[in-house]
C-alpha cells in the first residue's frame, strides 16, 4: 500500500519563486521520479501548480519506509538537475548550499471518496482571493460562503 505526501517546492532565494520555473521543475521531477521508483518503489507525481503561486508536488511512499522517508533528502535529486542541466540559469539562485526547499504538508487522513487534497488547496487559494476584494459580487460570494459553512457546522 502506499502512503500519499503533499510537499510544496519552493526556491531557497526568494528572488525567484517556483512557479517561474514550473515547466524547468516539472522536467526534473519526472527525471528524478524514475530513480525514486527505481530505487524505493517511491512515485513521484508531476508538480501542479495551486493558485497563482505554489507548486506542489505529490510523492507515494511504500508504506513499509514512509517512517524513514526523508522527503528533502529523496527529492535533491530536482534540485541537481536544474543546476547541472539547465545551463546555469539557477546558479545564482543558490542561497547557503541549497537551490530548493520542500515543505511537507501535514494532510489528515481521508477517506478514498473525499476530496482530494489538491482540491482542497485550490478551494482555499480561491476562497482567500475572495478575501482580498472588496468589491460587492466578492462580498455576496463569501456570505454565501459563510452561510453555508455555519448550516454545516450546526449539531
Amino acid at each position: 500500500m502506499l502512503v500519499s505526501k503533499m510537499v510544496q517546492i519552493e526556491f531557497a532565494d526568494s528572488r525567484i519563486r517556483a512557479v517561474d520555473a514550473i515547466q524547468d521543475i516539472r522536467r526534473a521531477a519526472e527525471s528524478a521520479s524514475l530513480n525514486l521508483f527505481s530505487r524505493y518503489d517511491v512515485q513521484l507525481q508531476m508538480p501542479m501548480v495551486i493558485g497563482d503561486n505554489k507548486v506542489i508536488v505529490e510523492i507515494k511512499v511504500p508504506e513499509e519506509i514512509v517512517g524513514t522517508f526523508a522527503v528533502g533528502n529523496h527529492l535533491r535529486g530536482i534540485a541537481s538537475y536544474l543546476l547541472k542541466r539547465c545551463n546555469g540559469r539557477y546558479d545564482q539562485y543558490v542561497f547557503g548550499k541549497r537551490l530548493l526547499n520542500y515543505n511537507e504538508i501535514p494532510a489528515p487522513e481521508m477517506k478514498s471518496d473525499s476530496l482530494p487534497m489538491v482540491d482542497r488547496l485550490e478551494a482555499i487559494s480561491e476562497f482567500a482571493k475572495l478575501l482580498e476584494r472588496s468589491d460587492s459580487e466578492a462580498m455576496e460570494q463569501i456570505s454565501q460562503i459563510l452561510i453555508i459553512l455555519k448550516e454545516a457546522s450546526k449539531p
